[in-house]
């Protein structure tokens, strides 16, 4: 049964209607699952795997804007009859996607108001972490946004160990420099700071978390 946000509080009756209604899609790691000139609109779910949402400037650079676990929700829907030129959304490892055409989700949220509210809900929630994103590029430096960037992956993927949190998903440096809005090597040399300051530590090429307090402060100073 496909399990996402936007179904809680929905009947096994409802869910099994719906569940015959999505489509489903494949797409390995690094390929694109729409781009900005695609016509077709629709909301997806994220069944396994995970997927990004990103912008790209004319000189090839990178601003991750969300990452999407399983269960989460994205999309487009465009006003009649006009070309979008917003997000691209790529799969970040092997992701199985549900898709449901924006004609069946106006009927599906006509039909069922739960859904329509719990879609609302996330998209209030995914404007507000955006929100967030944009005051940290205005008035943080980069050590205070790798810092956020951080705390916010061990909060989402942190695992308690004798030896420090350990961030339980690989990220590179150039996803983690796309994340915040800087270069790799800007990256690079931060993360090396950190590591001296005691603050993290890189082991297999996952990152620990040693000190999160330090991180908080260094946040909050920008």
């Amino acid at each position: 049964m496909l399990e996402s946000e936007i179904l809680d509080g929905l009947s096994e009756r409802v869910l099994a209607d719906l569940e015959g209604r999505f489509g489903a899609a494949r797409f390995g790691k690094g390929e694109l699952i729409y781009s900005p000139f695609d016509r077709a609109d629709a909301m997806y779910i994220v069944q396994t795997g995970r997927a990004r949402l990103y912008r790209s400037a004319h000189d090839g650079r990178q601003l991750t804007l969300a990452m999407l676990d399983e269960g989460e929700v994205f999309g487009r829907v465009s006003p009649e009859g006009e070309a979008l030129h917003d997000a691209y959304a790529e799969a970040m490892t092997e992701s199985v996607v549900r898709v449901l055409p924006t004609a069946e989700l106006e009927r599906a949220t006509a039909e069922h108001p739960q859904m329509a509210l719990n879609l609302l809900r996330s998209l209030a929630e995914r404007l507000r972490s955006t929100e967030n994103q944009l005051e940290s590029l205005a008035f943080r430096g980069v050590p205070a946004r790798l810092a956020g960037q951080l705390l916010q992956l061990m909060d989402r993927y942190g695992r308690v160990t004798p030896t420090g949190i350990r961030i339980d998903e690989r990220f590179t440096h150039v996803q983690l420099a796309e994340m915040i809005g800087t270069s790799r090597e800007t990256l690079t040399k931060v993360m090396n700071e950190l590591r001296e300051g005691g603050l993290i530590d890189v082991r297999d090429r996952l990152v620990w978390v040693l000190d999160p307090d330090g991180l908080e402060r260094l946040r909050g100073r920008g």
